[in-house]
């Protein structure tokens, strides 16, 4: 009989050569599916389901857990992240248990922010809904936005909340990009990961916003502050910004982004502590 629990921390090195032996074709090796699983923010929170046979490994599912700051207070959050079940204990319904596991506590709020079309079912079946559909662009212009930006928020002692403080801190080495910009209205921190998705342009995916109304009042000007006078685009999800913003284009997924609620409102769900920051993926 297959069981199903979390993997307790004893068993986090035979979970890290599991899964860099199912994913050989992964963009990273078995420092990065360690670095993964370390629990950088979850310490003793669950890192992974993992699925045995009479005591042997067949099936893994590696989450992402923290405890973070959010303006309502600390919430728990988990983010999937790679999941394998070995072919021959497949069509014995493990993924479905797997994900009924995660999804119990219903203070937890469950993220899947890259799922393969065909696992959309059984995320569907486990209860977790559609997080956002499409993201929103603005397009570099040769134009100064004409705000103020600072960089290195920690460093150059810019005056950011508690909360902003510990996300900074807390993302700390990772290929994330703040920019602190004073508007009109106040200041608006944001984080970036600048990738080149498309030939065209660089995309400046915007992971977190302190401020989405601040954000959406002043999108334009923000805009021309912080993208270079290049091509290149920002992109925003479309959660984050009021539904009055005018952006240059709306740009559909190809796959939506997955939540279960928990105790955090869509637009606090963002794409931070989670596998694409520890590992460096490109957002789509």
């Amino acid at each position: 009989m297959v069981q199903i629990a979390y993997a307790p921390p004893e068993d986090r090195e035979e979970i890290a050569q599991f899964m860099c032996a199912a994913f050989p074709k992964a963009k990273w090796d078995i420092d990065g599916w360690r670095r993964l699983l370390d629990g950088r923010w979850g310490g003793d929170a669950p890192y992974a389901v993992a699925a045995r046979d009479a005591g042997v490994l067949v099936g893994v599912l590696g989450l992402v857990s923290a405890v973070r700051m959010t303006d309502a207070g600390p919430r728990r959050t988990m983010n999937m992240t790679s999941w394998y079940v070995l072919k021959s204990h497949r069509g014995m319904g493990l993924g479905d248990q797997m994900l009924s596991l995660i999804t119990a506590d219903p203070s937890v709020t469950v993220t899947n922010y890259s799922s393969a079309k065909g696992a959309v079912p059984v995320v569907e079946r486990a209860g977790l809904k559609p997080l956002d559909t499409h993201r929103h662009i603005w397009r570099a212009r040769d134009i100064a936005g004409g705000l103020s930006v600072i960089d290195d928020p920690l460093a150059q002692d810019a005056e950011i909340s508690i909360k902003d403080r510990q996300i900074l801190t807390d993302h700390a080495g990772l290929n994330l990009h703040p920019r602190f910009v004073q508007t009109p209205d106040g200041p608006c921190l944001i984080l970036l990961m600048i990738k080149q998705k498309h030939d065209a342009y660089v995309t400046h995916e915007t992971m977190y916003l302190s401020d989405p109304k601040t954000f959406a009042r002043h999108a334009r000007a923000i805009a021309d502050s912080i993208l270079p006078r290049e091509t290149a685009v920002l992109a925003v999800d479309s959660r984050f910004v009021a539904n009055e913003v005018t952006a240059d284009a709306i740009e559909p997924f190809a796959v939506p982004r997955f939540y279960s609620k928990g105790a955090m409102a869509p637009v606090d769900v963002d794409h931070l502590y989670s596998e694409i920051v520890l590992l460096d993926m490109k957002m789509y």
